[in-house]
């Protein structure tokens, strides 16, 4: 059938439902109803209403402009193609306040329209090859953003309210609560018996965010920890975030929670680096906890450094920490034969220059152009074992051939850092 048939009732639909009586008129649905009978459509008043009440309800429509085609009765074509008239009403949609919402009854905002568009198009991306019905996950989940996107449009939000009920999904989503966690009672569960107490005498986890713990020590010492509020970033592979104890440990110091508590909507961003300066350690036994970025979007920083101890990590000092990175860094540029450097510069080493970098030559020809002071300065910035800093550096620059080779010195520094290198001078860069 080319025209589509609507079956409609009346209490609680076209009205308020106040039976016997008839309530207010509910006005959009009768134009949405209007309109479409206007583009060629029919209607079927379908109501449990009868006689008098029945005439009262079709008067009361009249006057509100609504004509139907057939009122508790099939349409005559569909009697003639059904060979008869059944009880059933046949209709293409039933809208009724027990079945269809009634607020789907309405004219498309330009918004919804364009948010179908942008459906159709994302899902015809996402499998160009798909057939009408068939079920694809991708497709599944922009199918069901488009309807948690109709029904913030069907309940007339937009702009600022939009934005708002956003907000408040977003954390619904994220498993954030809505209201700041007080510590009462009722919030929390006891878990000591679960949890693997290690010193505290209780241990509970909260009834509202189930990422919140609370431990209670002996000593009556109060200690709350979310595990889902840091995120461990290493600089060295920074598309794999990861949750650390140790990152824990330095960002409760900066950060305790107190109650009550409201949870931010982002993570501590925490970036680090971890090496393995000794084999038998296994993947790593040195960490540089170097920055975070604040939920605000604030860089902190924070460079603390820890190696591997027979409990855990043991903190260090800038110092040793760059002593261990750069054992390694020496090590992987001697399995290269020195071609990072020689990347680095735009020319390659001479022989003896190597020679005298892997510690096989201890003196060569005096002479100037010979390359002897940039090779000094690379063991000097790569391989020595003492640091030192642009300060006292430049306290030792008592003649101009001293000056000279600190300048040349601070220039090769800065060219293997912008590479990438960690060097000797750890501090004023």
């Amino acid at each position: 059938m080319k025209n589509k048939i609507i079956a409609v009732d009346f209490d609680g639909t076209l009205c308020v439902n106040k039976y016997p009586e008839i309530g207010d008129p509910n006005k959009e649905l009768i134009a949405y109803l209007k309109k479409r009978q206007a583009n060629g459509e029919k209607l079927i008043l379908w109501t449990n209403r009868v006689d008098d009440r029945l005439d009262e309800a079709v008067k009361w429509c009249a006057e509100h402009g609504l004509m139907f085609d057939a009122v508790n009765d099939n349409l005559p074509e569909i009697v003639e193609s059904f060979g008869g008239n059944c009880r059933k009403i046949f209709a293409n949609e039933y809208i009724d306040d027990r079945n269809r919402l009634l607020e789907s009854c309405r004219e498309k905002s330009n918004m919804e329209l364009w948010a179908e568009n942008e459906i159709s198009l994302a899902c015809k991306h996402e499998k160009p090859d798909g057939k009408d019905g068939e079920w694809d996950y991708g497709c599944a989940c922009y199918e069901s953003a488009l309807k948690a996107f109709k029904s913030l449009c069907e309940d007339d939000h937009s702009g600022m309210s939009i934005g708002f009920t956003k907000a408040i999904l977003n954390r619904l989503i994220n498993n954030k609560p809505l209201l700041p966690i007080d510590d009462t009672d009722d919030v929390w569960n006891d878990i000591s018996d679960i949890s693997g107490l290690k010193g505290e005498e209780v241990n509970y986890q909260c009834k509202r965010m189930p990422s919140l713990f609370k431990y209670v020590y002996a000593d009556g010492t109060v200690e709350y920890i979310d595990v889902d509020r840091y995120h461990g970033v290493n600089i060295n592979n920074p598309n794999a975030p990861y949750h650390s104890g140790l990152i824990d440990t330095v960002m409760d110091e900066l950060y305790p929670i107190t109650m009550p508590y409201v949870p931010a909507d982002r993570a501590y961003k925490v970036y680090t680096e971890e090496f393995l300066v000794d084999p038998k350690n296994g993947d790593f036994d040195t960490v540089g906890i170097l920055y975070v970025i604040t939920p605000s979007l604030e860089r902190v920083e924070i460079n603390r450094y820890f190696k591997e101890a027979p409990n855990g990590f043991a903190e260090i000092i800038e110092a040793e920490y760059v002593k261990r990175k750069m054992k390694v860094q020496w090590g992987d540029l001697l399995s290269g034969d020195f071609k990072r450097i020689e990347s680095v510069f735009g020319f390659e080493l001479r022989d003896w220059q190597k020679k005298y970098l892997k510690g096989e030559l201890n003196s060569f020809q005096n002479g100037r152009g010979n390359g002897k002071t940039f090779v000094t300065i690379l063991k000097c910035l790569l391989l020595d074992e003492e640091t030192f800093t642009v300060p006292e550096l430049k306290r030792g620059c008592t003649t101009n051939e001293r000056r000279s080779y600190v300048h040349d010195l601070l220039d090769i520094d800065n060219k293997l850092c912008t590479a990438g290198f960690t060097t000797n001078l750890i501090k004023g860069r």
